[in-house]
């Protein structure tokens, strides 16, 4: 917004007029004082005289009135009266008898024109044979003011005119010195401090004195100095930050860097003076992000972080990541600080390994892992939701024959057609995977809460995909017919884990092959013994905790040429009939079943008192441990205080404790999990993110986790030097974690070429049976003094 300044003549609360205020109320205070107190002394003289003079009257009048009045000679009266009248401030004379009567009143009321005074006396006669004193009567006389006052006036304008001359010659002769002095100087000042606020610092301040008024201008001067390199260095900085900048105040973009010119398509110095939702795609994406800023630079955290799309000034768009923040919060109106980064290579980059990772490259349908990953939301929403879904297996019937026959290039576009029919036969929202080979599922979700019905519809959706695909195909010029097989299992996330409902969904697809293929079939009791098993199982786990049955096992973490770092804690089940049993038949039931949760506790403070341990010898005292943590116990709302009471009772060194997350924690509820990572990091506790590239939510998130490290996971690891998708993964989550400053340790590494291809790549941290198997504690600790040795 436009700010308005005003020279000092422009206000009347300027320092001008106040000046000129305060000296006119100084010089006119006096005059004031004189005029008011020569007119005190004038009306005391004129008072003094009038009273003077009306005594020597009454005075001289009863003296000569006497003989006339005793001897009642009116004519003599009259004459005395009319003498006395001669003198104009005498207004009436009355004469009486002893009694009061008057013998005489002459009167001239033209001359009572101001205050009028009375004086009386006796007329006495005295006895020239007795001597006493005989009353003639009473004389009393009556004066005006009036004159005097008159003439007194017209002494006092002329007073006054004498002092309000001197009073204007006096203060325009001191204006005239505090204009040229100080007012003119100041007046150049202030226009000298407009020109810095808007930005020119190359004129100087042209005013040159030696006063007080000459030192505060070297002082602005000076100021404006070191503004103009203040600015310039930030023009450089600005102009060589790898990120774009933008100041706003109002509507309008005050100031951008060739940065950000660039990022927007902005030739140099055209992007100031734009509109700020010129940048955005619409005026509703624009006042949406305000909306959004508001709220954000008003609450505690005051910057505001987003990413989203922006448009280009060729209207083009791009995935960008914006953060800012008001300059002044207490000021919202002194405008806002926007930092800009284009980040579409990097979401090219996320979207690539989400392509690798989760979508089969032939027919682009999703693969295994996120059929799985949508599988595991399915139940969650179900079992929330209170309703069943179905899971369709299709398997090919005699695909390898005709694989055999026509050549795999054949092959694989029958399986793409096959991919294309599937799609034709559900909803939208459903999910045709392709699990491999010839093989596929699909999912329907959310169907109803009567399980009938939803065995009635997905028998339907089951005909459906038979009739489809048993239409004949024309392959490269030949026509193919195929038929499947689908088995069909229904799941509503109470009783249902994914590795159970893939076998219930695999064992009918087989009854269905039984059965003399191209039909479809349920999941029935005969193949409830998988669910028998599965409860024995959990059986045997309560016991297990119960009995302390559980050990744990240390896998090597190297860096380098083998350089022993650290373990993986991996926790193995010495079962007294079934032997040591692996924890993948084991950890996924106490994931559904809750025994995960004091099983986790156990691990955790196991882990923990042998780092204290480990810390009395000089070859372990510096190796770390890692442990892994599923999402149900991060969940837990006293995790974060669990894991610091385990470390304060064993007295374990949190720096040397490293806690392994899977990606499915970002499932749901990411800004707790967000939370307690940063309260357990604030201790030295370390986060590692296992598996990383098997599930398909976190890379949203994965920049805000308070992450030390990524783990490759073992799947990509192991086909690295012969399937390209995987390599390139690797590839891509070691460049990605270089990008976000984490270090990165691969796992499952068998083979010294597997090791020397990441090697290449940039990952120096490895784990896998080239360096050792899962060991006990013993002979843990025997490898590693092997190794320091």
């Amino acid at each position: 917004m436009a700010r308005t300044s005003l020279s000092p003549q422009g206000r009347l609360d300027s320092l001008s007029v106040g000046m000129a205020i305060a000296m006119a109320v100084g010089l006119l205070a006096p005059v004031l004082v004189g005029v008011m107190t020569l007119t005190h002394l004038r009306e005391a003289q004129i008072n003094r005289e009038l009273e003077t003079n009306l005594a020597e009257k009454v005075a001289l009048l009863s003296h000569s009135l006497v003989a006339p009045v005793w001897n009642f000679n009116t004519e003599g009266i009259a004459k005395l009266v009319e003498a006395s009248l001669i003198d104009p401030h005498v207004v009436r004379v009355t004469v009486s008898d002893p009694a009061r009567v008057p013998i005489l009143n002459v009167e001239r009321p033209e001359r009572r024109i101001g205050k009028s005074r009375v004086a009386s006396q006796p007329l006495v006669l005295s006895g020239e044979v007795s001597g006493a004193a005989e009353l003639a009567g009473y004389v009393e006389v009556e004066v005006d003011d009036g004159l005097k006052q008159q003439e007194f006036e017209k002494d006092r304008r002329a007073y006054l005119a004498i002092f309000l001359a001197q009073f204007v010659l006096s203060l325009g002769f001191i204006l005239l010195l505090l204009h040229l002095r100080v007012l003119k100087p100041l007046a150049g000042l202030t226009q000298f401090s407009n020109q810095l606020a808007s930005g020119d610092f190359d004129q100087p301040v042209g005013v040159y004195r030696a006063d007080e008024i000459g030192r505060l201008a070297q002082q602005m001067d000076q100021m404006r100095g070191d503004l103009k390199t203040s600015f310039a260095e930030q023009r450089v900085i600005l102009s060589n930050v790898q990120v774009g900048v933008i100041f706003v105040r109002g509507p309008t973009i005050q100031l951008a860097n060739r940065h950000a010119e660039k990022i927007f398509g902005y030739a140099q110095g055209t992007l100031a003076g734009q509109l700020s939702r010129t940048l955005f795609q619409s005026g509703e994406q624009f006042t949406a992000v305000n909306e959004r800023a508001y709220v954000t630079f008003a609450g505690l955290e005051g910057q505001y972080e987003e990413e989203l799309f922006l448009k280009r000034a060729n209207d083009s768009v791009f995935w960008a990541q914006l953060r800012g923040c008001d300059l002044d919060p207490a000021h919202p109106e002194a405008g806002s600080i926007w930092v800009i980064e284009d980040i579409s290579e990097r979401k090219a980059a996320e979207d690539e390994i989400n392509k690798l990772a989760f979508y089969d490259p032939l027919t682009l349908l999703p693969n295994r892992r996120l059929l799985l990953d949508r599988l595991k939301h399915a139940l969650v929403l179900n079992h929330r939701n209170a309703r069943v879904g179905a899971l369709l297996y299709i398997d090919l019937d005699h695909f390898k024959t005709l694989n055999d026959t026509l050549g795999h290039d054949k092959g694989d576009l029958l399986l793409q057609e096959v991919a294309r029919r599937l799609m034709t036969c559900v909803r939208g929202g459903d999910t045709v995977a392709r699990l491999g080979g010839d093989e596929f599922v699909v999912m329907i979700e959310g169907l109803s809460e009567n399980a009938d019905d939803v065995a009635t519809y997905s028998e339907a959706v089951g005909e459906k995909i038979l009739a489809t695909l048993n239409r004949p195909y024309l392959i490269a010029g030949h026509e193919v017919h195929s038929t499947p097989s689908i088995g069909t299992t229904l799941f509503d996330g109470q009783l249902n884990s994914i590795d159970e409902l893939l076998k219930q969904a695999d064992l009918a697809m087989y009854q269905s092959k039984a059965a003399g293929r191209n039909t479809v079939r349920f999941f029935d009791a005969a193949m409830q013994s998988i669910v028998s098993e599965r409860a024995a199982l959990e059986a045997d786990l309560r016991e297990a905790l119960r009995l302390q049955q559980f050990v744990l096992y240390y896998q090597p973490q190297v860096i380098g040429e083998g350089r022993l770092t650290g373990a993986e804690a991996l926790l193995r089940w010495q079962h007294p009939q079934r032997g040591m049993v692996s924890p993948a038949e084991f950890i996924p039931l106490t994931e559904e079943t809750g025994l995960i949760l004091p099983l986790g506790q156990w691990v955790l403070k196991t882990a923990c008192l042998q780092l204290v341990a480990w810390a009395t010898e000089p070859t372990t005292a510096h190796l770390s441990i890692a442990v892994n943590v599923s999402a149900k116990q991060i969940h837990q709302a006293d995790f974060v205080d669990g894991v610091v009471t385990i470390l304060r009772q064993t007295g374990a060194n949190p720096h040397l404790l490293k806690l392994e997350l899977t990606e499915s924690l970002l499932v749901s509820d990411v800004e707790n999990t967000i939370a307690k990572m940063t309260a357990l990091k604030l201790t030295g506790v370390g986060f590692s993110l296992d598996d990383f590239g098997t599930g398909y939510s976190s890379l949203t998130y994965l920049k805000r986790l308070p992450l030390d490290q990524l783990k490759i996971d073992q799947g990509f690891v192991r086909d690295v030097l012969i399937d390209p998708n995987d390599a390139a993964i690797a590839k891509m989550i070691i460049v990605l974690a270089a990008s976000l400053g984490l270090t990165v340790i691969a796992e499952g590494v068998e083979l010294q070429g597997q090791r020397d291809f990441l090697t290449c790549q940039g990952c120096h941290a490895y784990q896998g049976y080239l360096f050792s198997r899962p060991l006990p504690i013993a002979e843990f600790e025997a490898f590693a003094r092997r190794v320091r040795a």
